[in-house]
C-alpha cells in the first residue's frame, strides 16, 4: 500500500503538496515511463485527517466519503484567497453579501459558511484541530486565517467523522507549516488595482530537535467601490520539538484587521435611474456607489490565539495525541443605517479547552480511535445605538448586554476495518453536550438556561472493485446546536428586530440531519476522475421568520424539513502524452436545495432598516415543499488549465454558476426574477529567475459584468418607495503582480 493516496483518521503529518489535489479524484502523479493504460497511478502517500486528531492513516480507496487537499502554496496572499481556492473545487461556489473581497460566503451542498451573524453555519471549521466557529452565531472569518501559514487545507464532505456541531454539510481543516529542516527566509511584496499592496516576511528552520516559524504579513486596499477600504495585519509564530517518540509544538496568531463593506445597490440606480439628493457628484460607473451614504458598514476583529499539540507513542501499538487552546477574539461591527439610528455591535469572546485522543492499532487494517474534548466559551454582546442623519441629537448608548460562558463537552470513538483486501468498514459515534447559559446584564430577570445533547457519527463500506476503480457507500448523522443569537429570539409572542431584542425565549431544537452518499473513483495512467450523489434530510432547520402583525418584526424557529440532494462529478490529469506540462482539471454539481415544509419568512431589508418611516412593507413570503434556496446554483463548474515549460507557468482558470433565486424570494414567485448565470476566468503567468518567482495575475479577465449577490428589499432611499433588487456588483476586470525571494537557503 506504499503508493496509495491515505486518509487518516486524525491531524496530517507534516509535508507541503506541490499544488491542487482533489482526493476525491485520485490526481494523476507526474507522467512517467508508462505503464498499460488500465494500470493503476502511482500516487505519493496523501493523508487527510478525518477525526478530532490525528490517529493513523487509511488507504483512500477503502473509505465511505470524499476529501480534498488545497495545498498551501496555492493560496495567494490576497483578500478573499482562502474561498477563493475552495472555490476550485466541485460544487462550492461563493457569495458577497457585504461586497468586502475579505468576508466572502461559501456554499457547500446547499450549507453555508460565512462571516455574516445569522446565516445558518453548516460546516464546523478548525485550524490544526481547534474549532473556529464563533462561539456568538457560529459564523467563521476566513480573514483572520493567515495565509502564508497555511501548510494545506482539507475539506471532508458529508458528516462522517466525529467533529460535532455544525459538520452538516462537512468539516474544513486549515493545517499551519511547521519549520523546515533547512534555514530558509523568504520576502514577497503584491501590488495592483484599485490600490492594492502587501508584503509578507516568513523565517523557518531547525536547530537540533527544535524547529521554528515565523511570519509576518501585510495587506491594504483602497478598493474599487465607495467605502470599501480595507487593512489585514497577520503575525504567525511556531517553535516545536521532534523527539525519538515524543513530538509537540506551540503556535501564536495575532491578526488586526479593518474591512469596510459598501454592500448591495439597488437596480435602479445601476440602470441609471434617479439618485438620491444628497448624491451629488455620482461616479460614471454606478456600480461603485454605495446605498446608505452615510460612514458605511465596518467590521473590525482582533485575534490572539494560542495553540498547542503533544503526540506520544506509548508503544508499537498505542500512541496519544492532545491538544490545547486558548483563543481571544473582540470584534466590533458598526452598522450605518437610513431610517434608524446606527448600530455598533461589541462582541468579547475567550475560549479555551482541549482535546485527546487514544490510538489503537492491534495489526495491520485495524485502527481503533477513541477521544473526548471539553471547551469554555466566554461571550459578551453589546448592542449600542449611535446618532446617524436621521437621529442626530441621539445620545450612544447601551441597548443590550448579554453574556454567556458556555460549555461544550464531547466524547468520540473511530473505527477502520479492512475486512478482506478489498472490502472494508468504517464506523464514528460521537456525544456531545452543549449547555448554553444567557445572562441578560441589563435585566437579570430575563436570563435563561439552554442545554442540548446529541449523538451524531457516520458508517460505510468502501469496495476495490478493480485495478483503478473502487466504490463506496455510507450513512453519517448530523447536528447543529442553536446559537446566542438565536435561542435569544426564539419567542413568537415577542419578536425582535435583530440585532436589537435578544433576550430569553422559549428554547430550540438542535437542527439534525441524515446523509446518504455513495460515489465511486478511478485512477488510470493520466486519468483520476470522481462521481458522487447525496441526499440530505434535515430535521428541525432554524430559519427567521416573519411575524404575523408586525412584518417588520420576527424571530427563530425550527422548520420541520428541508432538503439537500446533488451530484458531483470532477476529473483531472495530464491527456496529452507528448506534452508532459500540460495538466487539466474541471469539475460540474448539480445541487438542490429545498425546503420541505410550509412556513412564511421575512420579507428582509438591506441592514433590516431600508423602509422609510411610514414606508410599505411586503411582509412575509409563504415557502411550501420544493421551493428552492436562495442563493443555491443548481449547475455549477469548473475547468482550469495549466502548462509548465521550462521556468515558466501559464494558467487559465475558468468557473460557471447558473441562475439564482434572490434572497427574499424564497417562495420562488419569480416577480423578480433570478440572479443571471457568470462566467468568470483568471489567467495567470508565473516566471522563475533562480531565487525569485514573478507573478502576474489578470482576475475577471473578460470583465465580466455579474453580481456576486442579490437580495428583494423595499428602497427606502427612492423617490418613491418600493421592493425592488439590491444586487452586489462584482469586481471588474483587475491585475495584480508580485514578486518573491528566497533571500536565505535552498531553492526547492
Amino acid at each position: 500500500m506504499d503508493g496509495e493516496p491515505r486518509v487518516r483518521i486524525g491531524r496530517p503529518a507534516v509535508g507541503p503538496l506541490a499544488g491542487l489535489l482533489l482526493l476525491g479524484t485520485a490526481a494523476t502523479a507526474a507522467a512517467q515511463a508508462p505503464p498499460s493504460p488500465d494500470s493503476v497511478v502511482p500516487l505519493e502517500p496523501v493523508e487527510v485527517e478525518i477525526g478530532r486528531l490525528r490517529a493513523g492513516a487509511v488507504p483512500l480507496a477503502e473509505t465511505p466519503f470524499t476529501a480534498h487537499v488545497i495545498s498551501g502554496s496555492v493560496v495567494e496572499p490576497t483578500a478573499g484567497a482562502i474561498a477563493g481556492a475552495l472555490a476550485g473545487l466541485p460544487g462550492v461556489t461563493i457569495t458577497n453579501q457585504t461586497g468586502s473581497a475579505g468576508q466572502l460566503d461559501v456554499r457547500l451542498r446547499g450549507f453555508s459558511v460565512s462571516p455574516i451573524v445569522g446565516v445558518p453555519q453548516s460546516v464546523s471549521v478548525f485550524v490544526d484541530g481547534v474549532r473556529v466557529n464563533e462561539a456568538d452565531a457560529s459564523q467563521v472569518h476566513l480573514s483572520l486565517i493567515p495565509e502564508g501559514a497555511i501548510e494545506r487545507i482539507e475539506l471532508v464532505r458529508g458528516p462522517v467523522g466525529v467533529f460535532g456541531k455544525n459538520s452538516l454539510a462537512g468539516a474544513l481543516n486549515f493545517v499551519t507549516r511547521r519549520g523546515t529542516r533547512d534555514a530558509s527566509l523568504d520576502a514577497a511584496v503584491h501590488g495592483g488595482s484599485f490600490g492594492s499592496a502587501g508584503g509578507m516576511v516568513r523565517a523557518s528552520g531547525m536547530l537540533g530537535g527544535w524547529d521554528g516559524l515565523l511570519l509576518g504579513s501585510y495587506r491594504r486596499a483602497e478598493g474599487w467601490r465607495w467605502l470599501e477600504s480595507s487593512q489585514e495585519l497577520s503575525l504567525f509564530g511556531k517553535v516545536g520539538w521532534r523527539g525519538e517518540r515524543t513530538d509537540a509544538w506551540l503556535s501564536y496568531t495575532f491578526e488586526a484587521d479593518s474591512l469596510e463593506g459598501p454592500g448591495p445597490v439597488p437596480e435602479s440606480w445601476l440602470l441609471g435611474g434617479p439618485l438620491p439628493p444628497d448624491i451629488t457628484s455620482p461616479p460614471s460607473d454606478r456600480r461603485r456607489l454605495q446605498y446608505t451614504g452615510g460612514r458605511g458598514d465596518a467590521f473590525r476583529p482582533r485575534l490572539h490565539f494560542l495553540s498547542a499539540r503533544i503526540e506520544h507513542e506509548l508503544g508499537e501499538r498505542w500512541q496519544l495525541q492532545a491538544n490545547v487552546f486558548g483563543r481571544f477574539a473582540n470584534f466590533r461591527q458598526a452598522n450605518d443605517n437610513i431610517s434608524e439610528p446606527d448600530a455598533l455591535g461589541i462582541t468579547d469572546i475567550a475560549s479555551g479547552g482541549g482535546s485527546a485522543q487514544l490510538l489503537f492499532q492491534p495489526e495491520p487494517g485495524t485502527l481503533l480511535a477513541f477521544g473526548a474534548e471539553w471547551s469554555r466559551n466566554d461571550v459578551d454582546i453589546e448592542i449600542r445605538e449611535r446618532p446617524n442623519r436621521a437621529f442626530p441629537t441621539l445620545v450612544e448608548g447601551t441597548t443590550e448586554r448579554l453574556n454567556t460562558q458556555e460549555d461544550n463537552v464531547g466524547a468520540f470513538a473511530e473505527a477502520w476495518w479492512s475486512l478482506v483486501p478489498r472490502l472494508s468498514l468504517y464506523a464514528s459515534a460521537r456525544y456531545d453536550h452543549v449547555d448554553l447559559p444567557v445572562t441578560d446584564l441589563l435585566d437579570p430577570g430575563d436570563s435563561g438556561e439552554n442545554v442540548f445533547s446529541e449523538v451524531s457519527g457516520g458508517l460505510g463500506v468502501s469496495a476495490d472493485v478493480a485495478l483503478g476503480f473502487s466504490a463506496f457507500a455510507g450513512y453519517g448523522r448530523g447536528f447543529r446546536a442553536p446559537v446566542i443569537l438565536e435561542v435569544t429570539c426564539a419567542d413568537p409572542a415577542d419578536p425582535c428586530q435583530l440585532p436589537f431584542g435578544l433576550g430569553p425565549d422559549p428554547p430550540l431544537e438542535p437542527v439534525r440531519s441524515d446523509t446518504w452518499q455513495a460515489g465511486a473513483r478511478l485512477s488510470r495512467e493520466r486519468l483520476g476522475a470522481s462521481l458522487v450523489a447525496y441526499w440530505t434530510e434535515v430535521h428541525d432547520d432554524i430559519f427567521n421568520v416573519v411575524d404575523e402583525a408586525t412584518p417588520t418584526l420576527g424571530y427563530f424557529t425550527n422548520l420541520e424539513r428541508t432538503r439537500r440532494i446533488g451530484l458531483e462529478l470532477s476529473a483531472s490529469g495530464s491527456p496529452v502524452s507528448a506534452l508532459a506540462g500540460l495538466r487539466m482539471s474541471g469539475s460540474l454539481a448539480w445541487t438542490r436545495a429545498t425546503f420541505e415544509t410550509d412556513a412564511e419568512l421575512p420579507s428582509p431589508f438591506v441592514e433590516d432598516d431600508s423602509v422609510a418611516p411610514g414606508g410599505p412593507s411586503e411582509g412575509a413570503v409563504e415557502v411550501e415543499p420544493g421551493d428552492l434556496f436562495p442563493m443555491i446554483p443548481q449547475l455549477a463548474g469548473t475547468l482550469n488549465l495549466s502548462f509548465e515549460l521550462a521556468a515558466t507557468t501559464v494558467a487559465i482558470e475558468g468557473s460557471w454558476t447558473g441562475r439564482r433565486y434572490l434572497v427574499g424570494d424564497e417562495g420562488n414567485d419569480q416577480e423578480f426574477g433570478r440572479l443571471g448565470a457568470s462566467t468568470i476566468v483568471d489567467i495567470s503567468f508565473e516566471r522563475r529567475f533562480g531565487r525569485a518567482v514573478a507573478f502576474l495575475e489578470f482576475a475577471n479577465a473578460l470583465d465580466s459584468d455579474h453580481h456576486d449577490f442579490g437580495i428583494v428589499a423595499e428602497n427606502g432611499r427612492a423617490a418613491i418607495v418600493g421592493p425592488e433588487r439590491f444586487l452586489t456588483p462584482a469586481l471588474p476586470r483587475r491585475l495584480s503582480a508580485g514578486l518573491s525571494v528566497r533571500l536565505l537557503g535552498d531553492v526547492d
